[in-house]
């Protein structure tokens, strides 16, 4: 099923919580950054959906990079999952994740989606300018890090960081300019 990105908008708000309900009950790991846990009310996802458009715009704290979020939705409307790009690296990115972040909800693993997101996220980070991309996955999610390989990834080491259990291997990805 082809997938496609969408800007969080309030439009996206039940299909949002009913995804997070999923992925909180699942106690798997909820990836990329900004996705957290179900939002209460409607203005609390008014002010999420702000805090997402602030960090694209560059209005986020100066250790910290401007970042593109999206929603990933399948052909039927149904929310997939999520992905970011951020659009330089800080050394706190440098250091761990890198550039790309995504994650698919747990109903919807193992189906291929991974890749296709990230494949778009690829083509996002060629709109920008960006040619050479780091991704980061923890060492224990073999899905993960297949997808990344798949998509031309290169690991290049493995890294510990503060406050996380889990090792993450590194991987750059060459993307060819037009």
């Amino acid at each position: 099923m082809k997938l496609h990105l969408v800007k969080p908008d309030l439009i996206y708000y039940e299909k949002y919580n009913d995804m997070m309900s999923e992925w909180c009950a699942s106690k798997t790991q909820i990836a990329p950054w900004f996705l957290d846990s179900t939002i209460m009310s409607i203005d609390e996802f008014a002010q999420f959906v702000r805090m997402l458009d602030d960090c694209e715009h560059g209005i986020v704290d100066k250790n910290f990079s401007a970042t593109s979020s999206y929603l990933v939705m399948d052909e039927n409307d149904r929310l997939i999952g999520a992905t970011s790009l951020r659009h330089y690296l800080t050394v706190e990115g440098f250091l761990s994740w890198g550039h790309i972040g995504y994650g698919v909800r747990p109903t919807e693993r193992q189906k291929g989606y991974a890749v296709q997101m990230l494949k778009m996220m690829l083509e996002q980070a060629k709109k920008k300018g960006i040619y050479k991309v780091l991704v980061g996955v923890h060492d224990g999610n073999i899905g993960s890090w297949k997808t990344v390989e798949k998509c031309g990834g290169v690991m290049e080491n493995v890294v510990h960081i503060e406050n996380d259990d889990e090792p993450i291997r590194r991987y750059w990805i060459d993307i060819e300019p037009d």
